[in-house]
């Protein structure tokens, strides 16, 4: 970003402009980004609704693989509450 002239009674308009065109290409960049988030979900959303029509049913999976979720889960709270030990650096040093 630039820095306006020092000098007083200096026309700044120019600083200005300068600055309003640094604003206005940030601003392109992100339209375009958000042009680009808005075509991926879109896409994302429409295989979606549209994959399930199309493949064909697939069977259940083995009870042991639905309680994977479960596991993560459980490992997760135990992660979380569990009290924080550090080691001792002092007695590893020597």
């Amino acid at each position: 970003m630039m820095q306006p002239p020092k000098v007083v009674g200096r026309d700044t308009s120019k600083c200005l402009m300068v600055n309003v065109v640094d604003s206005n290409d940030s601003n392109c960049c992100s339209s375009c980004m958000l042009k680009y988030m808005i075509i991926i979900l879109g896409l994302l959303t429409l295989s979606i609704l549209v994959l399930p029509l199309v493949l064909p049913p697939l069977p259940p999976p083995p009870l042991l693989l639905l309680f994977v979720p479960v596991f993560i889960l459980f490992l997760l709270f135990l992660l979380a509450f569990s009290p924080p030990t550090l080691p001792n650096m002092a007695a590893l040093a020597s």
